[in-house]
């Protein structure tokens, strides 16, 4: 029986850095992954004991099995003896890939991905992990041929063209990308982290009103994507919504509390309507989880400023310059007692 771990990745934007003069919010995307596990596999596997006494399929399954619960140390071990014990199986090769990615050791996963493809080249998730993997290095061109050969193997798996239009995108690629994410959703219309990732480069390529639509039907498709709506909500202040931004980012912020990056813009935003008790209650949310954040003391500072409360102010602010930020020294210097 195929045992497979399957690894793929669906990247979003993220709008959280601030002109250093005015500190509101400015664009700058990056892209992130969102790496996600699953198990091709027809049974649940059984409990495990140990690696006495096993074959090279068990130490597979028992490989698996660690993996799928964050033991990326203990999989690598279990499917390394896998290897020992079967060194021509290419899933062997290939979840081990996949637990030392996880595990952070991209250069090793890209070797055994690697290996994957010269015992099966056929095989399309090894293709497309090491073209993902080549990815999160910088790679991308290496990447872009690995994700194509994939979809040549496997033309009709959305998630593929998906992986590929998140390279185009880092390679401002726009128009490829949008053909490519579309061509995903031709094939699953309810592929979400499709529509997300469409906004994205939408909005890379100009079009604010395109990824407003795209973010709105990847949150229409899955409520509880809290990263489209608080792409949503960063939309939506670029437009001058600043009331529905707020509505998304309080709906990113029930869903993920400790989106910082969240409450951080739904300050800017109730800023822009005056709000400013609002914002100096979102403001302190960032401090107490970060308290070395210099950047949110600063802006806390301002924000208290603005509602009235200059003691208030000037302590965020004085806090600010101890942690180095220079605009907050040069406000002290301006309108400190």
């Amino acid at each position: 029986m195929l045992k497979r771990l399957v690894a793929w990745c669906c990247w979003g934007i993220i709008v959280n850095d601030v002109d250093p003069t005015t500190r509101m919010p400015k664009p700058r995307a990056f892209l992130w992954f969102l790496v996600r596990l699953a198990a091709l596999c027809a049974c649940l596997l059984p409990p495990l004991a140990g690696l006495a006494a096993v074959t090279g399929e068990s130490c597979l399954d028992i490989g698996i099995e660690r993996a799928l619960a964050g033991d990326y140390r203990g999989a690598e071990e279990a499917l390394s003896r896998a290897i020992r014990l079967n060194p021509s199986n290419p899933e062997a090769f290939y979840n081990r890939g996949v637990a030392r990615g996880f595990g952070g050791n991209l250069t090793g996963a890209i070797a055994d991905y690697t290996k994957a493809i010269a015992l099966d080249r056929r095989h399309a998730d090894a293709y497309n992990n090491r073209g993902f993997t080549r990815a999160a290095l910088g790679q991308y061109q290496k990447a872009l041929a690995d994700i194509s050969k994939a979809i040549a193997l496997r033309p009709d798996r959305p998630e593929l063209y998906n992986n590929r239009g998140t390279v185009r995108t880092s390679m401002k690629e726009y128009a490829g990308a949008i053909s490519d994410f579309s061509r995903a959703l031709a094939i699953d219309p309810a592929l979400s982290g499709a529509y997300n990732n469409r906004g994205l480069a939408r909005l890379l390529s100009g079009d604010q009103a395109g990824a407003e639509a795209d973010y709105t039907k990847a949150v229409t498709r899955d409520q509880r994507y809290a990263a489209a709506w608080y792409n949503r909500g960063n939309v939506r202040t670029l437009l001058g919504n600043q009331r529905g931004a707020i509505d998304d980012y309080t709906k990113a912020i029930v869903l993920e509390p400790e989106m910082l990056a969240a409450w951080n813009n739904r300050a800017f935003a109730k800023l822009e309507i005056d709000d400013y008790a609002g914002a100096v209650d979102d403001l302190g949310r960032i401090v107490d989880k970060q308290p070395d954040n210099a950047a949110g003391w600063y802006n806390l500072g301002i924000a208290r400023k603005l509602a009235g409360d200059p003691e208030g102010a000037i302590a965020a602010l004085r806090r600010a310059a101890a942690l180095g930020d220079r605009h907050a020294v040069e406000v002290l210097q301006r309108f400190g007692p």
